[in-house]
């Protein structure tokens, strides 16, 4: 891509990566000297950030070798309606695409923004051990408000399971209604979702139904976020993409090369190697019965169970009051993954 014009003594462009979030360079014409850029809020000056990283979008696309910088607004300021400049410090002048407008509160874009921005701050420790024992949560996106099998099944769940508090996420006021339409059920609260930390504030349990909705730009980054940063909330796939036949069975078998790497690592997830004389050679039949066994559940363990209902089913009856249960599951996730890299 063509520079802006050279035709002065320094140049560069903001680019957006969201309302929040921002990427760019400053250079200095025929010169490697490193530039300062102002950040103004309105008239009134923020921030001074220094134009010195190399960031790999904005190489690719100038063909440049460092000069760029990335800006995150404070917190302090994000929902006020203002116009956001990068200046070069010496000239004062504008970059390219400077001054741009922020969005406040009222605008409908406002929280979904706000969220995936939430997804890129720092996490402390008191937030990772935070969860909502005996509440399961779902997003009430537009998505899936639309996929009738999800909702189906939601509401098949939050009636099999009178004794869970269940809370909707959504983004957009205007969904209210259609939210309390599609979910008629007296345990369902909805939670206005503007900060990963009110998943953690409110969950202990997150169903998702990232393989139906691949695309959508909400369940995949939420469910590598709790997976990877959460310590206490249990992250259980819908499997909604699957056919309902297809079962804890015949999964297994078509996955061979994948659960005989936790077959034989079963001390490591936390099982005794003899577990496989006492449940036979199925890692699914040893995970659910030794728990059921050891939290004294009764979930009617059956391999012809199908995958979509059995992974949600047994862990939801399993972890209720079990709270360690939901700690353990996560935990054995986690080395499962290693395992399979």
């Amino acid at each position: 891509m063509i520079v802006p014009s050279k035709n002065q003594k320094t140049y560069g462009v903001l680019h957006t990566e969201n309302y929040f979030s921002f990427l760019g360079f400053c250079k200095k014409v025929n010169s490697d000297e490193i530039q300062k850029v102002d950040v103004y809020l309105d008239d009134k000056r923020i921030d001074t950030i220094i134009a010195d990283k190399h960031l790999q979008k904005i190489e690719d696309i100038y063909e440049l070798d460092g000069f760029g910088f990335s800006y995150n607004l404070p917190e302090e300021y994000i929902g006020q309606k203002s116009l956001i400049s990068f200046k070069n410090h010496e000239t004062q002048e504008n970059l390219q695409n400077s001054p741009y407008s922020l969005v406040d509160t009222t605008h409908p874009k406002f929280n979904e923004t706000r969220f995936i921005y939430s997804l890129n701050e720092p996490i402390g420790e008191e937030l990772r051990n935070m969860y909502k024992p005996n509440c399961v949560g779902f997003l009430a996106t537009k998505e899936n408000l639309e996929d009738e099998e999800f909702v189906e099944y939601i509401n098949q769940i939050m009636n099999d399971f009178p004794e869970y508090d269940f809370k909707a996420f959504y983004f957009d006021k205007n969904s209210i209604k259609e939210i309390k339409e599609k979910f008629r059920n007296n345990n369902l609260k909805l939670i206005e979702l503007t900060d990963v930390k009110d998943i953690f504030e409110n969950l202990e349990v997150y169903l998702s139904n990232y393989e139906k909705t691949f695309k959508d730009k909400f369940e995949i980054p939420i469910m590598n976020f709790l997976r990877y940063k959460s310590h206490n909330i249990a992250l259980l796939t819908l499997s909604l993409n699957r056919n309902k036949f297809f079962t804890l069975n015949e999964f297994e078998n078509q996955n061979k090369t994948y659960f005989q790497k936790l077959l034989h690592n079963l001390e490591y997830l936390g099982f005794d190697k003899n577990d496989i004389n006492k449940y036979g050679n199925n890692f699914n039949a040893i995970s659910f019965k030794s728990d059921s066994q050891k939290y004294s559940v009764d979930i009617n363990f059956n391999l012809e169970e199908s995958t979509r209902k059995a992974y949600v089913y047994y862990h939801l009856k399993l972890g209720y009051k079990n709270h360690s249960y939901f700690k353990e599951i996560i935990n054995r996730i986690k080395k499962s993954i290693e395992l399979q890299k």
